[in-house]
């Protein structure tokens, strides 16, 4: 793989994990490098480990405002 490849793949999961770690309620910036330090597998661990407890709790009462209306 050419150097420039492999800049770009790790820049574009460094994202992907800053993006999933916002959506899930984790430390964007943490998980950006992880990416970047284990590739995918951070991705992956990401995705197994799903949303926070105050995450899912934030979104419930997003969920109850919006019903309210």
């Amino acid at each position: 793989m050419e150097p420039i490849g492999f800049i770009i793949g790790m820049i574009l999961i460094a994202w992907l994990n800053y993006y999933l770690a916002g959506q899930r309620g984790r430390n964007e910036f943490g998980w950006a490098i992880g990416g970047v330090a284990f590739g995918i597998f951070a991705t992956i661990l990401l995705l197994i480990l799903g949303k926070t407890k105050e995450k899912e709790i934030e979104v419930l009462v997003e969920a109850q405002k919006q019903a309210s209306k």
